[in-house]
């Protein structure tokens, strides 16, 4: 399935590259997530160790039921900390 989320993310402070590149990073290491295919910096908050990073993404992810049980799968990956998916569409 591919879907498009909003999703805020933890990155390290100091980490290479863009916080754009850092993010896909994270994405790229959720277990349900098969496919990265497109991130978009949607903005920022510094904080005391870590950037969160909000951003628009368009994944292809392991089948789930329902957006619910895929906003639950990307949740449960580490750094992940708020998820709303806003389109779902079955691959063909």
């Amino acid at each position: 399935m591919t879907v498009t989320a909003e999703l805020t993310v933890l990155v390290p402070r100091g980490t290479d590259g863009t916080l754009t590149t850092a993010a896909r990073r994270v994405l790229t290491k959720i277990e349900s997530v098969r496919t990265v295919h497109d991130v978009a910096h949607a903005g920022f908050r510094p904080r005391a160790t870590d950037i969160a990073v909000d951003v628009v993404a368009e994944l292809t992810v392991a089948e789930a039921r329902d957006r619910e049980a895929i906003a639950v799968a990307l949740g449960n990956g580490f750094g992940v900390r708020a998820v709303t998916v806003t389109a779902v569409e079955a691959d063909r």
